[in-house]
């Protein structure tokens, strides 16, 4: 591995030149746009000189995400964003927007000469091994934020299903990885996945997670829609897609529907959104669905639940950690998450004591949790004290971010 000390500056400079690359970037929709936002927002303001490689909005379309200059400065950050074309959908679209913003990345870095190169898993693998490619060329020290673990998740989801391309992909990945100094992943699951490919026991790994979605909209948003008092109300937002599993959750509404008095809100939008409505409406099951909302309306939302759902098809656990919890948690809104009791999320929302796991695809199990809670509501006050609890003291802004402070002056040692 290479690389220049991060603790060291260049001659005359008591800085660091930090280059942050992500496909989306605030004001874009994209979770890691706000977040990444932050991030770079505390290295500036600690005196370093930070800029952001992106592109135009795009993650969806919306009045707040419109065109933005090509090169502009925002919170004393630069920003370049390139024009790529809308991926969603089209995977050859997607791996031709990946090799562009990998080659400017590439030639960004030979150029610029940074002291410190971050990129996320957006795109996934490619974006990676140009980055590390970046800082082999160059010495700088390469800082790889791997919110989801590829191509592992793809070949859950059929992207990179095929023998051949995952194992490619995989060796391209894990080369990447050893380059990094560190890796950071979301939980201990995602280092365990690390630390079982080849030569995994040499990977400097931090675990360190996120904080709750930013929102700098100011004051609380009113509902712009009903949520009438009932026993229990269940709220999931976030993604409709493939890995959230909610399959279950609306067979355990359908099992349910004598219950009036039992609720299940569905926030967002998504690929599978039309085919979850469909079989709710079969099924007669008392499920709400809205449309993708800002952040301020989400979290006035969870402050009105009584539970917040997050759920994951079975496996996914160990490849990524469902970033909405945080968002729960810091509106004091217990969990009730569905997904294996080995994994590091059910385990620490039990011990914690602000939720309820139950195992992934067993509709059941739901249905039964979902009743008893209703009918006996002694949980939700002391939960809702824990929940708030938690993220104060392990998942609040201020506590992440001081984190990333350290892991920057290399302060915190990385995981062995």
């Amino acid at each position: 591995m290479t690389g220049t000390d991060p603790g060291k500056r260049k001659a005359g400079r008591s800085h660091l030149r930090i280059l942050t690359v992500h496909r989306y970037y605030w004001p874009d929709t994209a979770p890691y746009a706000s977040l990444l936002r932050r991030i770079v927002q505390r290295w500036q303001q600690e005196g370093n000189e930070v800029e952001v490689l992106s592109s135009q909005p795009s993650y969806k379309a919306t009045l707040d995400n419109a065109y933005q200059k090509s090169d502009q400065t925002v919170d004393g950050v630069r920003i370049t964003r390139l024009k790529l074309a809308n991926e969603a959908g089209k995977p050859i679209v997607r791996i031709r927007n990946a090799i562009r913003l990998g080659l400017n990345l590439v030639w960004r870095a030979v150029v610029r000469r940074y002291d410190v190169v971050m990129i996320s898993t957006a795109p996934p693998v490619l974006g990676g091994l140009a980055a590390a490619i970046a800082c082999r060329l160059t010495g700088a020290r390469f800082i790889y934020h791997c919110m989801d673990i590829h191509p592992e998740v793809g070949r859950i989801s059929g992207e990179f299903s095929h023998p051949a391309v995952f194992g490619l992909l995989r060796k391209l990945d894990n080369w990447s990885c050893h380059q990094a100094e560190p890796v950071v992943v979301l939980s201990r699951d995602m280092e365990q996945t690390l630390r079982e490919r080849p030569g995994g026991d040499r990977l400097q790994i931090r675990v360190l997670n996120n904080f709750s979605l930013p929102d700098d909209s100011g004051e609380p948003e009113p509902l712009p829609f009903e949520m009438p008092p009932c026993r229990l109300n269940v709220l999931f937002a976030g993604n409709i897609g493939r890995f959230q599993g909610l399959e279950t959750a609306i067979q355990a509404m359908a099992r349910l529907t004598a219950r009036g008095d039992i609720r299940l809100t569905l926030m967002g939008d998504g690929i599978a959104k039309e085919a979850l409505q469909e079989q709710a409406q079969r099924a007669g099951a008392n499920v709400q669905f809205l449309g993708h909302q800002p952040v301020a309306v989400a979290k006035e939302a969870m402050r009105h639940a009584d539970a917040g759902f997050v759920s994951l098809v079975p496996g996914i656990y160990r490849y990524a950690y469902p970033s909405k919890t945080m968002t729960y948690l810091e509106q004091g809104c217990p969990l009730i998450v569905a997904v294996e009791p080995e994994s590091e999320l059910a385990r620490e929302v039990e011990a914690g004591g602000y939720g309820y796991a139950v195992p992934p695809d067993d509709a059941q199990a739901l249905a039964s949790l979902f009743e008893r809670l209703a009918d006996d509501p002694s949980w939700k006050e002391p939960m809702r004290e824990n929940a708030s609890q938690k993220a104060l003291d392990v998942f609040s802004e201020p506590v992440v971010l001081h984190q990333w402070s350290e892991l920057l002056s290399n302060r915190t040692a990385d995981t062995e």
